[in-house]
């Protein structure tokens, strides 16, 4: 009986020395314990050993306390799933609109700059994207292009395959007056392009004044002659504040009046 006893405590002392840091381990440790001080305390039932039985039973006790203790705590963790990736929403036919704009004047610019640095270039027509729609010719106007002032766009569904570059065309009647015009006699002015550079040069200092403008309450700006180029340039200046986002310019007899109610 003795050497069963000193057997079980050493299988006993044997798991308790063992480092277990996982609670359902520690959770079968206890169960065990249990059983094996059960069935002691039945073998000093029967061999009638009270006082070891009275140990045994507090033994009994308290590993049945630490039993449902390690039960009570077990929390099953969960592995997280992981995510799937948001869905990329289709392309819309807006955006392969905007994507084949803006490739195109991407293109052109490339083009352009191959050939002449310096140079700058608009649209001759403010619909150019609607015409290319449509399969008809488009022109850009330049500044500073080797004394090119157009070129032609050559687009085949819709990528750029070139440009060629033109001379402003002159009309019968023109030719003719300047035949007979005196020789001090100045070209015309390109106003088109003198108001695309005067909106290109100023156009993050007119967005200051809006924004000045409309954080004091004012529904409207003017702009003074003395702050304009040529007066014959000033409606191409109002087309090219309407492209760069400054939609209702006009022009007054003061200058132009930009209306910030919208």
């Amino acid at each position: 009986m003795s050497d069963r006893m000193v057997s079980c405590v050493r299988l006993f002392a044997f798991r308790k020395d063992i480092s277990m840091n996982n609670k359902d381990r520690k959770r079968q440790i206890a169960y065990e314990v249990l059983m094996i001080l059960v069935s002691l305390a039945l073998l000093t039932f029967i061999c009638r050993l009270w006082p070891i039985l009275l140990l045994i039973i507090l033994g009994i006790l308290v590993a049945a306390i630490r039993l449902l203790f390690l039960s009570g705590n077990r929390v099953d963790q969960v592995e997280p799933q992981p995510l799937l990736p948001a869905p990329i929403p289709a392309p819309t036919e807006s955006d392969l609109r905007k994507l084949a704009h803006s490739l195109i004047t991407s293109r052109i610019t490339t083009l352009v700059l191959n050939e002449y640095p310096n140079a700058r270039w608009i649209w001759e027509a403010p619909n150019a994207f609607e015409l290319i729609e449509l399969g008809e010719e488009v022109y850009i106007l330049l500044n500073r292009a080797g004394g090119y002032r157009k070129a032609k766009v050559i687009i085949q569904n819709l990528q750029v395959i070139g440009l060629q570059y033109q001379e402003i065309q002159k009309k019968p009647d023109e030719s003719e007056e300047r035949t007979e015009a005196p020789a001090t006699e100045q070209p015309k002015e390109n106003y088109e392009l003198i108001a695309f550079e005067w909106a290109e040069s100023h156009i993050f200092e007119l967005n200051a004044r809006c924004n000045d403008a409309i954080g004091q309450g004012l529904t409207e700006i003017i702009l003074m002659a003395g702050d304009l180029p040529a007066r014959e340039s000033w409606e191409n200046v109002c087309l090219e504040l309407q492209r760069a986002g400054l939609e209702d310019a006009v022009c007054i007899a003061e200058g132009i009046k930009i209306n910030l109610s919208h």
